[in-house]
């Protein structure tokens, strides 16, 4: 049975913090491309796993302690700071951060147990180019492989852009792909199953798998 879109919609936030596996990725991949509601909602959510990562873990100890209604509250804090401070220089941090918590709240579920994660290590990186462009790049140890959260600024304001990472051995991987914006900003998350000490380059390309921009990561 194919998905409806409440039930599609309830995924947004799993989506967002990389909670979904790959049958239900695709699922909702499948489901932006005819949604626009849906898109706009995820638009606004997709700093938030960058903004979590940078809760104290004091801070975030005691948000896994409060009732439902206060988390509901002190989430809304943390979307109100991720858009004054969406420019905010990206630092290594670690902490615990009540994922399942913050997920559910997002999507609107009923809050269920806890789930905390273990410290991470986060390499930052930043890509110039004489256009004038400017990204962010976080990549992001997980036990999985790799997650990159990208911030970028005066991108092209035309075609489609993609984000693609190469590994140790030279293999080019595409991650990531969006519709450039007439503004020329994007902001968005990608996975990816390397390894983050595999990656040694980082690229966005244009619709012509042209580089427009580039950061190297291991010598």
């Amino acid at each position: 049975m194919k998905p409806d879109h409440d039930q599609l919609r309830q995924l947004i936030g799993l989506y967002v913090l990389g909670g979904l596996d790959p049958g239900e990725r695709r699922a909702f991949d499948d489901h932006l491309r005819s949604c626009p509601a849906c898109e706009a909602e995820l638009a606004e959510l997709e700093g938030l796993p960058a903004l979590l990562d940078a809760v104290p873990r004091d801070v975030a100890l005691e948000l896994a302690e409060d009732t439902e209604a206060v988390l509901a509250h002190n989430t809304k804090q943390l979307m109100a700071e991720l858009h004054v401070r969406r420019r905010k220089q990206r630092r290594r941090v670690a902490g615990l951060v009540a994922l399942v918590a913050a997920a559910s709240l997002v999507v609107g579920a009923v809050a269920g147990p806890v789930v905390t994660r273990p410290q991470q290590t986060v390499d930052s990186y930043t890509m110039t180019a004489s256009s004038g462009l400017e990204v962010e790049l976080d990549l992001v140890y997980k036990a999985w492989g790799t997650e990159l959260a990208m911030d970028g600024e005066r991108l092209p304001d035309s075609g489609i852009l993609s984000l693609w990472v190469t590994d140790s051995t030279g293999e080019a991987r595409e991650v990531a792909s969006w519709k450039a914006t007439p503004a020329g900003r994007a902001r968005l998350s990608a996975a990816t199953a390397v390894d983050t000490e595999e990656i040694v380059r980082v690229e966005i390309k244009d619709a012509d798998k042209v580089p427009v921009a580039s950061v190297v990561t291991r010598d």
